[in-house]
Formats: C-alpha cells, structure tokens, sequence
C-alpha cells in the first residue's frame, strides 16, 4: 500500500510545481511552503518501511530517561539502529536540562559499542553534537585599558561525551543505567581588540558529569 502510493502523490506535486511559474510572489511563497511540507512528508513515508524494518527486526531501540547533569535534572529520549548482529548502535538523542539556571538543550549523534551476555547488554558510549544555548550575559573582558564590562549572548557551540552504561532487558521494555562525561565548548569573549574596541570572541570549556537512569522500549 504504501509502495504503490508513493508514485501518485509525487505525479501531483510535480504538477503543482509545473503549473506554479504564472501566479504571483505571495502566492508563490505561499506555494513553496506547501511543497517543502510536500517533500518532507515524502521523505517521511520513504523512511517508514526503513523503521518497520528495524522494529520488526528488533534493530531499533528507544531510550528515555531521567538525568543528573552536573547537579542539574533533566531527561531525554535516544533512538538507536542496531547493526554487525548488535554490536553496534548509532542514531540520534536530545536531552532537556540546564546549565547556569538557564535552558540547555544537548542535540547529538549516539554511538553504543556492546555485547550481550543474555538479558544483561553492557555498553561503551560515545556522543556528538551541539549544545542549544542563548543568553545574555555580561562579564568583564582583558582589554588596553584593563578590563571592561561587556554585554553579549553565550550560546552553545558543540559538545562531545564519552562513558559506559549496561541494560537489563525483560520481555518488552528494560531498564539502563548509565555515566557520561561531556565536554562543552560555548562561544565567549576573549578579549577587546585594542585597534577598533571590537569585542573578540573565542570559547569557553565547560565540563560536565551525566548520571543517566532511565527504559528502555
């Protein structure tokens, strides 16, 4: 069914796009939206036998849990594609928790090395990613004359983790627990240029411990 239904609906998109060049710029604009929804919804069901796949094949696997970070609670959800006969497993994660009593969102690529000695999976882990981060703050920065206070916007640039985890699989869902060390780059001031009094920016390195519990489905 969802083969065969595939073809029909890009005949028509293609249509749409053809029949698009006479109408005029707001409904053009308006019209380009609905195709880029078009193509992403296309891209969906192209996807979707790729994921029943894997779920029929229990290749996939959904992580959500609960976190400790540097002090901080939080949570997220990770989904991995298993591959070599499950000894590896990659996909994507984003987590919710905070860093400086503001929002902190870690979006990441995830990579799960294991071996599994009947229902126990114990795991080595390695992320990458980028830390979702803006705020306004204000610090004093060297410059010629000393130091200066200066306004800006910290924001996240890319983390990278690394730690050891183990599940205990039952008959649907398991559980997990898990340790991961990130370390943060966020974008801040070094200093002021002395020639022109621009604020040069540079990063800032920011470790964190991650204790991590949480299902897994």
């Amino acid at each position: 069914m969802l083969s065969a239904g595939i073809p029909v609906v890009f005949i028509y998109f293609q249509a749409k796009e053809n029949t698009g060049n006479n109408i005029t710029g707001p409904v053009v604009k308006t019209k380009e939206k609905h195709h880029t929804i078009m193509k992403n919804i296309l891209l969906f069901l192209l996807c979707l036998p790729l994921f029943t796949f894997a779920q029929r094949e229990k290749l996939l696997y959904g992580y959500a849990y609960g976190m400790i970070h540097d002090g901080s609670g939080g949570g997220g959800v990770t989904a991995n594609v298993e591959l070599l006969n499950h000894i590896i497993s990659v996909g994507p994660g984003v987590e919710l928790t905070s860093y400086n009593d503001h929002t902190l969102i870690p979006v990441f690529a995830d990579v799960k090395i294991k071996h599994r000695f009947g229902r126990i999976d114990p795991y080595i882990t390695g992320q990458f990613g980028r830390n979702g981060y803006n705020v306004t703050r204000t610090a004093e920065v060297p410059s010629g004359a000393g130091q200066e206070s200066v306004t800006f916007n910290e924001s996240g640039k890319y983390f990278y983790g690394a730690g050891a985890g183990v599940a205990w699989h039952f008959n649907k869902i398991g559980v997990f627990a898990s340790y991961i060390y990130r370390g943060y780059k966020y974008r801040y001031p070094d200093k002021i240029a002395e020639e022109d009094h621009s604020v040069v920016f540079g990063e800032k390195s920011v470790n964190a411990n991650v204790f991590v519990v949480g299902i897994v489905f």
